[in-house]
């Protein structure tokens, strides 16, 4: 009972797991960095060259508005292509976009902990 259902809506079951990963990182590393609003925030740390990216708020936002337009995109040209009989296509399109949503959420994780 559960094989056919998984089966017919991978594509969905993927594509609504990414967008989960790209908004809890997004609102998580919102709440964690409103309090260091009025300091640079660190964007990339290095251990041999130190910092080598600052920004803002607004960059946190550009990165989770910018995710969550990819993976939405993603979302609907792999149900498209799921939807016309181009399951591989669909699914492997979908899956890269868990991917990418999983790499955006450690990066938003790697952002938090470095400046609190």
């Amino acid at each position: 009972m559960v094989k056919p259902f998984v089966e017919k809506h991978l594509v969905s079951i993927l594509c609504w797991t990414a967008v989960a990963f790209v908004l809890a990182g997004f609102s998580w590393s919102l709440v964690a960095l409103a309090p260091i609003r009025a300091t640079p925030i660190i964007l990339h740390f290095n251990d041999i060259d130190g910092i080598t990216a600052v920004g803002g708020l607004g960059t946190i936002v550009f990165m989770g508005v910018f995710g969550l337009l990819i993976v939405l995109m993603d979302f609907a040209i792999a149900h498209e292509l799921d939807s016309r009989g181009r399951r591989f296509l669909g699914r492997y399109l979908a899956a890269t976009a868990l991917i990418f949503a999983i790499l955006l959420f450690i990066a938003f994780l790697a952002i938090v902990n470095v400046n609190v």
